[in-house]
């Protein structure tokens, strides 16, 4: 299930034919994969904002109260779990446009394997430099979206182009998910989850 990782970053063309390769079977059974990577940014959030704290301008380090960044780190891990659940249900809700090969879960473990380097990134939050985790969780992003117009073809099995226009279907609703989120993250600090700060 792991073993999947080095190679999406050395090779990814060939990790998506070994993933691509595996049975039905076998492909459900990597879906515990991520839900657990999930769990990097979202444990790497609370520790940072509640160990170390991050500065915005000058000296003074901000951090947030355990006690509020409990509830705001079980919301993030739920959004980057509807993310994976939500973009690989469209994933395999298209499928049947593209003449492609699908089920509900497989869908999801190539949404989630194609998220890897938002996982792995979400890590770096563990000590928080804002500079340094905006490029990164860019590149990230960036990576993880070439990951999807590299997977797709491969893990859904249909040809290069078709691939092309699903794989640019997915990142839309991507996008479309995205702008929920950021609606969702506003309410939810306004009358939810309102971090308490300290400094």
């Amino acid at each position: 299930m792991f073993g999947h990782i080095p190679g999406l970053f050395l090779n990814p063309q060939a990790e998506w034919q070994k993933i691509a390769q595996r049975s039905d079977e076998s492909i459900k059974r990597l879906l515990p994969f991520p839900i657990v990577m999930a769990l990097l940014p979202a444990i790497g959030f609370y520790i940072g904002t509640t160990q170390y704290g991050w500065t915005v301008l000058g000296e003074d380090v901000t951090r947030i109260t355990p006690e509020s960044a409990i509830p705001l780190t079980v919301l993030f891990y739920a959004a980057i779990m509807g993310a994976v659940v939500f973009i690989g249900g469209m994933i395999h809700w298209m499928s049947s446009t593209y003449d492609a090969s699908s089920f509900a879960i497989k869908g999801v473990v190539l949404m989630g394997y194609a998220c890897t380097p938002v996982f792995i990134a979400g890590l770096f939050a563990i000590y928080p430099i804002w500079w340094f985790d905006l490029l990164l969780a860019t590149a990230a992003c960036g990576y993880a979206i070439r990951l999807v117009y590299l997977g797709v073809p491969p893990v859904m099995k249909v040809p290069e182009d078709r691939g092309f226009l699903y794989a640019s279907a997915i990142f839309m609703m991507a996008l479309v998910y995205m702008a929920l989120m950021l609606a969702a993250t506003a309410i939810l600090w306004e009358f939810i989850a309102a971090p308490v700060f300290i400094n």
